[in-house]
């Protein structure tokens, strides 16, 4: 009976650790309201918790679930298509690389499962994920030289659907620094929608780039579930 209760009261009350994880890092601060951001084992299909998976939980926002990605900055000389389907050139002197589609770890480095990343989403009301792009002399969001937004950077979705400035009120910029195309400079853009199965993000395009002395980075942030 006690073995029982106690059973019942982890349930009830969920400490966030492997052997007694959360649903979600907002259920955790449901149970434990002053606990600090930090790492925290979360199990969103619930049952056996030997699936439980370490996530990083920023209560100061509300209580979000956030996972990373396994590759943080690329850089690539040639361009044409969706970042995974690149292909390497010689010209100008960049380090060429064939870039891989998105992926994405727990706290731990071990890819996210399937599953569990299906039973987040549907917990979740809301997502949110940054991209920052270190550019040289290439716009990513609007082009003050055109006027016009043709070559802002376009998202693969995790539902397959294209996201940018045309096709998605979800996507903003909070700062753009490449507008100019002078020079260098970073644009930051954040897509926060209340559609949680359109994240993370699985790759993008770059509209601007194939010139001389055009050069681009770019880094992906993590994707936070609420």
């Amino acid at each position: 009976l006690n073995s029982l209760k106690q059973e019942i009261e982890g349930m009830r009350r969920p400490m966030g650790t492997r052997d007694n994880p959360a649903r979600t890092c907002q259920d955790l601060q449901l149970s434990h309201p002053g606990l600090p951001d930090g790492e925290y084992w979360i199990d969103p299909n619930q049952g056996c918790a030997r699936d439980s998976f370490k996530v990083h939980c920023n209560f100061t926002t509300g209580g979000e679930t956030c996972v990373f990605p396994s590759k943080d900055i690329q850089e690539v000389s040639d361009a044409g298509g969706w970042g995974s389907q690149q292909t390497p050139s010689s010209s100008p002197p960049l380090t060429p690389l064939l870039l891989p589609q998105f992926s994405y770890t727990d706290s731990e480095s071990q890819p996210l499962g399937v599953v569990q990343l299906a039973f987040l989403r549907l917990l979740s009301v809301s997502a949110r994920q940054n991209f920052t792009y270190h550019c040289h002399r290439s716009a990513a969001w609007h082009s003050a030289a055109s006027g016009d937004h043709r070559s802002a950077l376009r998202f693969l979705a995790a539902t397959e659907e294209e996201l940018s400035y045309d096709t998605s009120p979800y996507v903003k910029a909070v700062t753009d620094g490449c507008a100019a195309r002078k020079g260098s400079g970073r644009t930051v853009l954040e897509v926060n929608t209340p559609r949680p199965e359109q994240l993370p993000l699985l790759d993008v395009r770059v509209a601007d780039f194939g010139e001389p002395d055009q050069r681009f980075g770019f880094e992906v942030g993590p994707v936070c579930f609420l």
